[in-house]
């Protein structure tokens, strides 16, 4: 039996301790389970699925934030993340593309993105040692908890929101009032730039990760390395509709319980599902991401502004 057991000494206490002790990086601590927790029982545990799980939820935690709630678990169906304070479905999506490359690159099987339901929440609030939890917002099928959280601003939606990265966000391509005409509009003041970089670009629209970059320009023809100024306002204002609406399918509860199938994204020398030429792939941008696309369906040479 562990010691603390044997003494009666429960999480609370150990905070407690930690407080009288001085020791206030302990006591401020977030909980933070063995990494071997996130593998489902049953499954034996192996030194390189903890290093997988640990790099995961690094990557996470620097795009979504170190106050996420978030879980990378090795189960039988596959690798599932679960995300617990999620401000936006663009993080969701984000999330989707980060564990599915990680999938990718180590030879494993994706099982999608799961959110803790409010059930979950309340459970979760009520194992929560007291004092940890900075803000928790409530709705009828979602609980959003802020732990250990040493600043949180509060702001309406539109106002100016100083010091926080946010600020400089563009529009959320998932947002109910998404226009993808204003999308592009703003796009095009990137004329010199590749379509693959400013789709990227969180300042410009956010939410758009590698995966639906590749995918809606696949959908709509466009070869990746296309400057932005040989598009039309119009052309640009397509692309962002479809990553939309591949993002929303994505999303959607049956999509996350079936496996995913791209068109193109990680499918390097497969066979295109509309003309049968092989997807090639290369590396755009800075950093580099790796890119997939059709060199028939979405021919370059021919597209005025394409580098060479």
């Amino acid at each position: 039996m562990h010691p603390y057991v044997e003494a009666s000494i429960d999480k609370a206490a150990v905070y407690a301790l930690a407080a009288e002790l001085g020791l206030g990086d302990l006591e401020r601590l977030p909980a933070q389970p063995c990494l071997a927790s996130r593998v489902e029982t049953g499954i034996a545990i192996a030194a390189e699925d903890l290093a997988f799980i640990d790099a995961v939820e690094s990557r996470l935690a620097a795009r979504l934030g170190r106050e996420a709630v978030l879980r990378c678990r090795v189960t039988h169906a596959g690798i599932v993340i679960e995300l617990g304070a999620v401000l936006a479905s663009a993080a969701a999506a984000n999330a989707h593309e980060i564990a599915s490359e990680a999938c990718v690159a180590a030879g494993r099987r994706f099982a999608g993105v799961r959110r803790y339901t409010r059930e979950d929440g309340d459970a979760l609030i009520a194992r929560m040692s007291p004092g940890r939890l900075t803000l928790v917002l409530v709705t009828a099928s979602l609980v959003v908890m802020w732990i250990n959280a040493r600043t949180i601003e509060v702001a309406p939606r539109r106002a100016p929101m100083r010091g926080l990265a946010v600020a400089s966000l563009g529009p959320d391509v998932l947002a109910d009032g998404f226009d993808p005409q204003l999308a592009a509009s703003r796009a095009l003041a990137h004329s010199s730039r590749m379509i693959a970089d400013v789709l990227l670009d969180q300042r410009v629209a956010a939410g758009i990760g590698n995966i639906w970059k590749c995918e809606s320009l696949f959908a709509r023809g466009i070869d990746p390395r296309t400057l932005v100024g040989a598009l039309t306002q119009d052309e640009i204002a397509s692309v962002y509709a479809s990553a939309r609406e591949l993002m929303l399918a994505g999303l959607a509860p049956e999509a996350r319980a079936a496996a995913r199938s791209f068109a193109v994204y990680s499918r390097t020398n497969q066979r295109c599902p509309r003309c049968a030429s092989l997807i090639t792939v290369y590396q755009l941008g800075d950093p580099p991401r790796w890119t997939w696309s059709c060199p028939s369906c979405q021919p370059g040479g021919a597209v005025v502004g394409v580098s060479s």
